[in-house]
């Protein structure tokens, strides 16, 4: 398939759904091979199925990325599908919105396993091909939290805020091995997890005054995220590294 990542292999971890899924479709779309990662064997069926019938080849991976083990595990069956990894887009994530005090050791753990130590262990194993074969990208989707802070999500934030840090320490790391290393910082974006919280009467008029303080007065769709993500993965970006983008329809502008 023709396109500006034709020949090139992609991988995109929390990509069963939302902005993942929407990833995923993008970059098969742009002529990239891609293999999804996510919690829910059927979802990734699913989204590797769509990026097939855009004539590419993908393959969905049902895994945990909680642990190191599991990650390599992972990553090694979209290698030796693919035959190679130029693209990482390390998007797996979870969170709740809670109350930090009544929050308890297993909860924290779970969301920086999911959202700080997958980032880390995929990195990780993803550069170890990519420095030996000249190159690569790699997109971290992290968050606005992690930027700014929020309310309820005190342990994403900082986890958030770790992906971000990380993004900028690679990117120096990794440059002269000509990996580029980027960051996108979604604002709110209509998934399902803002679907279900919306419909709970406990975190319904948080949303609904927070997307009155965005300047564009709506959230985002995942499509628009995911452009974002693309960018970060094409020549269009070849002079840019170590770079964070809020795309948030101006919540935060700092």
């Amino acid at each position: 398939m023709e396109g500006p990542l034709a020949g090139r292999r992609a991988l995109v971890t929390g990509g069963g759904r939302g902005i993942g899924r929407a990833v995923a479709r993008l970059l098969a779309g742009l002529g990239a091979d891609i293999g999804v990662i996510a919690r829910t064997q059927e979802q990734v069926d699913m989204v590797a199925s769509e990026a097939r019938a855009q004539g590419v080849r993908a393959i969905g991976i049902g895994a945990d990325l909680g642990t190191y083990a599991a990650c390599r595990a992972a990553l090694r069956k979209a290698h030796e599908a693919l035959g190679g990894l130029e693209i990482l887009i390390n998007n797996a994530g979870w969170t709740l919105t809670t109350p930090f005090l009544e929050e308890e050791e297993a909860y924290w753990r779970r969301v920086v396993d999911v959202n700080l130590w997958s980032t880390i262990f995929c990195s990780r194993i993803a550069l170890e091909w990519m420095v030996e074969h000249g190159g690569g990208a790699i997109v971290n989707v992290a968050s606005d939290a992690g930027r700014v802070g929020t309310s309820g999500e005190a342990v994403y934030s900082a986890a958030k805020g770790g992906v971000i840090a990380l993004t900028r320490s690679l990117a120096r790391e990794m440059a002269p091995h000509h990996v580029r290393v980027n960051c996108v910082c979604p604002g709110p974006t209509e998934t399902d997890v803002l679907a279900e919280n919306i419909r709970d009467p406990a975190h319904a008029g948080r949303i609904e005054r927070m997307i009155r303080l965005i300047p564009l007065r709506r959230v985002a769709q995942p499509e628009e995220i995911a452009e974002a993500v693309a960018f970060f993965c094409t020549d269009a970006s070849r002079y840019v590294t170590g770079q964070v983008l809020s795309v948030s329809g101006g919540l935060t502008m700092a």
